[in-house]
């Protein structure tokens, strides 16, 4: 089975700001997300997406915290069968004028496709008393 995934735009960095260019035929999906502080961005891993990359099932964990040869699904490595990131950022501000989306970070590179935008909704997005892995444990949350 073959799927088919249209980037709906790209990221573009700089020194001063990150942007979500969305193209000009998606921008009518950004009606109302001015009334959200953040969105959940869905980005294809774009320089990670080579045939050995693909097949990469184990990894190590961040900054080499953990055990040597955690499977990929077990950790955040952009090695993996299905090269999507995802980041959860702050809107700083919607510019319907650029169609673009500023935002307060991304792990994303400049010229990465995006795949698809969802607001943030803490009922739902958010787990309290989660169990991580030893190698997670001592990640300082970017929004506490």
């Amino acid at each position: 089975m073959t799927y088919t995934l249209i980037p709906i735009g790209h990221v573009e960095k700089n020194d001063t700001e990150i942007r979500l260019v969305i193209q000009a035929e998606f921008w009518d999906a950004t009606v109302h997300l001015n009334m959200f502080s953040h969105i959940i961005v869905l980005w294809w891993i774009s320089r990670m997406d080579t045939p050995d990359i693909r097949h990469t099932l184990l990894a190590n964990p961040p900054k080499n915290k953990g055990p040597t040869a955690s499977g990929v699904f077990a950790c955040r490595s952009p090695a993996r069968p299905n090269p999507i990131g995802h980041t959860i950022v702050k809107i700083k501000s919607v510019d319907d004028q650029n169609s673009c989306i500023l935002v307060d970070h991304i792990d994303a590179d400049d010229g990465t496709p995006l795949l698809d935008i969802k607001p943030y909704l803490p009922s739902s997005d958010r787990v309290n008393n989660a169990i991580v892995a030893p190698w997670f444990e001592n990640l300082q949350s970017r929004y506490s």
